[in-house]
């Protein structure tokens, strides 16, 4: 080999776009910065897998005799789950169950006796105003009486009541 031909050079020639005026697209130049990421990503979680395995591989030979320690906890947890929140949360939704026929029967017999009540008197205002009322009507004249005055007020009249004032005498009657 020649010193020449270890010198050698290599030259790459880049082609532009010959299209004046025209740029790439925004989303060519987040590609990569895109790929960059994920591939960031993906190997960060991979290498907090391995370790996790790492840590936790003596745990698993450790597991059963844990879970026979933790029994009676977790059986006294289940027991009370049951008795506290299962059980009543059971006999609340077949209480309800039960009930619902009820409860729509009680419903539309409140709808039915309100809509009826509302167009009964709408029917019978309209009846009673085309029948009871004469076609000419009079004008009614209404005597009106002065409201009278309660017992205590201080303009109402009083009864005079007669006094009688009798001497007290010094013994000498």
């Amino acid at each position: 080999m020649t010193s020449s031909s270890a010198h050698a050079t290599v030259s790459v020639a880049v082609a532009t776009p010959t299209v004046s005026g025209s740029s790439p697209p925004p989303i060519v130049q987040l590609l990569p910065i895109l790929l960059l990421i994920i591939k960031f990503c993906y190997r960060a979680i991979s290498l907090l897998i391995q370790a996790l395995s790492v840590v936790l591989a003596p745990l698993y030979l450790l597991w059963p005799l844990t879970l026979q320690l933790l029994s009676p906890i977790t059986i006294i947890l289940s027991v009370v789950l049951h008795a506290a929140v299962l059980t009543p949360c059971t006999v609340l939704y077949k209480t309800i169950a039960a009930l619902y026929p009820l409860y729509v029967f009680i419903t539309t017999a409140c709808l039915t006796g309100a809509v009826m009540g509302i167009f009964g008197r709408y029917i019978i205002v309209t009846v009673l105003g085309t029948f009871a009322l004469p076609r000419h009507p009079s004008p009614r004249k209404t005597i009106q009486t002065p409201p009278s005055l309660p017992a205590n007020h201080p303009l109402r009249r009083r009864r005079r009541r007669s006094v009688r004032i009798q001497e007290r005498g010094n013994g000498n009657t």
